[in-house]
C-alpha cells in the first residue's frame, strides 16, 4: 500500500495536505478492497483530524443526503474532508463539486511491485518483472503473496499464480495464435480486427471511441468460447479479466443489494486494469426481461438495470476502458438490450469446425508430434466434431502409444477416433448397405462433396455415417439443390429395402435423423422459402418440423413431395445396384473409405458395366 500510495503523490501534494485547513480531497483507488487500507494509511500519514467518507458506507439516498450536509458543514468550519472511492460518483456531490485535489492510486504495475518487495524484504527484486504481473488482483490478493521470510522470487511466483487463477488462464498455458485459429471463423475475423484496432490505439492513430465495445459469442457447449477469450486477450496485448455471470448470484448472499454490489465490483475490477478484455461467461444467467414473469420482474429488474448501467459506464467515454466479450450456449436467452450498439453490439456464432478447422485443432493438440504426417484423412474423421472432442481424441491416441511404450503414430489417432468394434454379420451388412446408398447417391446426383464413409462407432456417432460437405459452389440453395439432398438422405433406407428386403429404424427416430432432415428441408421449401406451391411465409427452417406436426394441410403437401423424391431414390438405387454392392463389399472389409476411393470404385464399376454391355 505504501508503494502504490507513494507513487500517487509528489512533494507538492504532501505539503498541500499538511498545510491547509478546510481542504476537500478525493482519493480514487483501483478497486473496492483498496478503500479502507488506503484510508487507514492516509490518516496515519496526514493526521486523524480529517473527516473521512468511504463510498461503501453510503447505501441509501438518505445517507447520501446526510453526508452532503455534513461535508458542507465541516468544510465551512475549516475541517478537512477526504473521500475514498473507486469512482467519483460514489461520493457525496458536495465533496466532488468542492474538491480541491484529486489523488488517483493506480493499479500496481511491475515497478510498484518491485518497490514493495524492496520495502518488505530489504532485497532488490529482478528488474525484469512483467509490468502486468498483478493485473486483475485485488489488494488482499497481493498482500497474501507477501509473507514473512519470503524471498523476492517466492513473492513473484505467488503473484503470478494468483493472477493466473483470477484470469482463468494458467501462466504456463500454451495458447494458439489468433491468426492461426481458423476454426473460429467469424469470431476470429472480429478478433483480428479488434487486435488491429488496439495496435492503432496504442500508436495514437485512432481514439478509444473508435474501438468496438464488445460481442457475445454463442454456440453449443464444447466449441471453445472461454479459450477464444484468452486467445483474444493475448492477440490484443491486454489483460483478461474473467467472470461467470452465474457467480454473481452464487458468490453473494443472494439479497438484492448484495447481487448488485457483486455486479458493480466485477466492473470495478475490470476498470482498475483498463484497457482490458472483460470476459463474461454464461451471460444468459442474467434474466431476459422480455420473458420474465411479473413476480420475477419485481426482483430482477433492479439487478438487470444496474448491470446495464454499469456496462454503459464501463464501455463508454474516451478514456481507455473495457471491451466486453460475453459467451452463452443460449443466445435466445440474452436480453436484447445487451446486444444494442454501444453495449455488446453483436452476436457471433461459433460453429463446429470444418475439415480445415479440425486439422488445425489436431495440429495444435499434437504440439509438434507427427509434424510431417498427412492429417487429411484424420481430419475427415473429425470433421464436425467439437474442439473438446478433438482434444479427447488426441489424448486417447497418446494413451494408446503410451501403453504400447512407443512414440505416437498416425494409426493411434485413427484407433482413438474409430476404436475396434465387433459388429454382428447381419448388422454389419445392413449398416454398410445404408451408408453405401448415401455415398453412391451423393456422387450420382452431384449433391455435396463426399468425404468419407465410416462403419462402426466414432467419438460422437454410433453404427456408421457418411460425411458429405454440402458446399454450394458460391450459389444459394434452390429447389433442385434441396431435392437432390433429400434423395441422398432417402437413398440409405431405400438401399436397405431394395438390396436386403426391408428397411430398419435407423433412418428415423431423432430430430437429426435422415427422415427428420428430409422432412425439415421439404417443409421449409413450402412453408418458408417460397419454393413450393405457395409464396406464403409461415415458419422458419428451425421451426419447420413443428409446423408439419401441427398443420395438416402443410403435412399433406410435404408428404406428397417426399413420396416423389422417395421414388427418385428407388430408381437411383435400382439403376446403380452393382455400384452400391461394390461399395458394400469394400466397406465390410475396410470399415472406412474416403470419398475419392468411392469415386474411383464407381468409375471402375461403370467402366466394367459399359464394357460388358458392349461385348454383349
Amino acid at each position: 500500500m505504501a508503494a502504490a500510495f507513494g507513487e500517487a503523490m509528489n512533494g507538492a501534494v504532501r505539503r498541500q495536505l499538511k498545510g491547509r485547513s478546510g481542504l476537500a480531497v478525493i482519493v480514487l483507488v483501483p478497486g473496492p478492497s483498496w478503500i479502507r487500507p488506503v484510508r487507514d494509511l492516509f490518516l496515519e500519514r496526514f493526521g486523524a483530524q480529517w473527516q473521512t467518507i468511504t463510498a461503501d458506507s453510503i447505501k441509501t439516498l438518505q445517507q447520501k443526503s446526510d453526508q452532503n450536509r455534513e461535508v458542507a458543514s465541516n468544510l465551512t468550519h475549516g475541517q478537512p474532508v477526504v473521500g475514498f472511492a473507486v469512482e467519483r460518483d460514489g461520493l457525496p456531490s458536495s465533496l466532488t463539486v468542492a474538491a480541491d485535489l484529486t489523488i488517483r492510486v493506480h493499479p500496481p504495475r511491475g515497478a510498484t511491485i518491485r518497490r514493495a518487495i524492496r520495502m518488505f524484504t530489504g532485497c532488490w527484486a529482478p528488474a525484469s518483472i512483467d509490468e502486468n504481473i498483478a493485473v486483475g488482483l485485488e489488494f488482499d490478493d497481493l498482500v497474501a503473496a507477501f509473507r514473512t521470510d519470503s524471498s523476492p522470487a517466492e513473492i513473484i511466483v505467488r503473484i503470478r499464480k494468483a493472477c493466473a487463477a483470477v484470469s482463468g488462464s494458467p501462466s504456463t498455458e500454451r495458447l494458439p495464435r489468433l491468426e492461426d485459429a481458423i476454426e473460429y471463423g467469424a469470431a476470429r475475423t472480429w478478433g483480428l480486427a479488434l487486435a488491429r484496432d488496439f495496435a492503432d490505439y496504442r500508436e495514437g492513430r485512432i481514439e478509444w471511441q473508435d474501438i468496438d465495445r464488445g460481442a457475445v459469442l454463442h454456440s453449443e457447449p464444447g466449441l471453445g468460447k472461454s479459450l477464444f477469450a484468452r486467445i483474444l486477450a493475448k492477440a490484443c496485448g491486454v489483460p483478461l479479466v474473467a467472470f461467470s455471470v452465474a457467480d454473481l448470484f452464487a458468490s453473494s448472499p443472494g439479497y438484492l443489494d448484495s447481487v448488485i454490489k457483486a455486479s458493480r465490483a466485477m466492473f470495478q475490477r475490470a476498470s482498475a486494469v483498463a484497457p482490458c478484455i472483460l470476459f463474461l461467461d454464461e451471460i444468459d444467467a442474467l434474466p431476459n426481461r422480455a420473458t420474465m414473469s411479473p413476480r420475477g420482474a419485481d426482483w430482477w429488474t433492479p439487478v438487470v438495470t444496474d448491470f446495464l448501467l454499469s456496462l454503459d459506464n464501463a464501455v463508454a467515454g474516451t478514456r481507455a476502458g473495457i471491451v466486453v466479450c460475453a459467451a452463452t450456449n443460449n443466445i435466445n436467452g440474452v436480453d436484447a438490450a445487451l446486444l444494442r450498439p454501444g453495449r455488446l453490439e453483436r452476436a457471433i456464432e461459433i460453429t463446429r469446425p470444418n475439415h480445415a478447422g479440425a486439422v488445425n485443432i489436431i495440429r495444435y493438440h499434437l504440439n509438434g508430434d507427427l509434424a510431417n504426417a498427412d492429417l487429411t484423412d484424420v481430419g475427415h474423421l473429425l470433421d464436425g466434431c467439437t474442439g473438446a472432442e478433438i482434444m479427447m481424441a488426441v489424448r486417447g491416441a497418446r494413451r494408446i502409444a503410451r501403453h504400447a511404450k512407443r512414440n505416437l503414430e498416425l494409426d493411434d489417432l485413427v484407433r482413438a477416433i474409430t476404436p475396434d468394434e465387433e459388429i454382428a454379420p447381419a448388422a454389419l451388412n445392413r449398416i454398410c448397405t445404408h451408408e453405401a446408398g448415401h455415398a453412391v447417391a451423393s456422387v450420382v446426383v452431384s449433391s455435396g462433396d463426399l468425404k468419407r464413409c465410416i462403419i462402426g462407432r466414432t467419438l460422437t456417432e454410433s453404427a456408421g455415417r457418411t460425411l458429405i460437405a454440402n458446399e454450394m459452389n458460391g450459389d444459394l440453395m434452390t429447389r433442385d439443390t434441396v431435392e437432390r439432398r433429400v434423395v441422398v438422405l432417402f437413398a440409405g433406407r431405400t438401399a436397405e429395402r431394395i438390396l436386403i428386403g426391408d428397411a430398419s429404424v435407423g433412418a428415423g427416430g431423432y430430430d437429426d435423423s435422415d427422415l427428420a432432415q428430409a422432412t425439415q428441408l421439404v417443409a421449409a421449401l413450402h412453408a418458408s422459402a417460397g419454393l413450393g406451391d405457395t409464396l406464403t411465409y409461415m415458419v422458419s427452417l428451425r421451426d419447420a418440423l413443428t409446423a408439419v406436426r401441427t398443420d395438416a394441410e402443410l403435412r399433406s403437401r410435404v408428404e406428397q413431395h417426399l413420396r416423389v423424391l422417395q421414388t427418385r431414390a428407388e430408381n437411383l438405387v435400382r439403376q446403380h445396384r452393382e455400384e452400391i454392392l461394390a461399395v458394400v463389399a469394400r466397406l465390410r472389409t475396410r470399415r472406412q473409405l474416403s470419398g475419392e476411393e468411392i469415386r474411383q470404385l464407381l468409375k471402375r464399376e461403370l467402366s466394367h458395366e459399359y464394357s460388358t454391355s458392349s461385348h454383349n
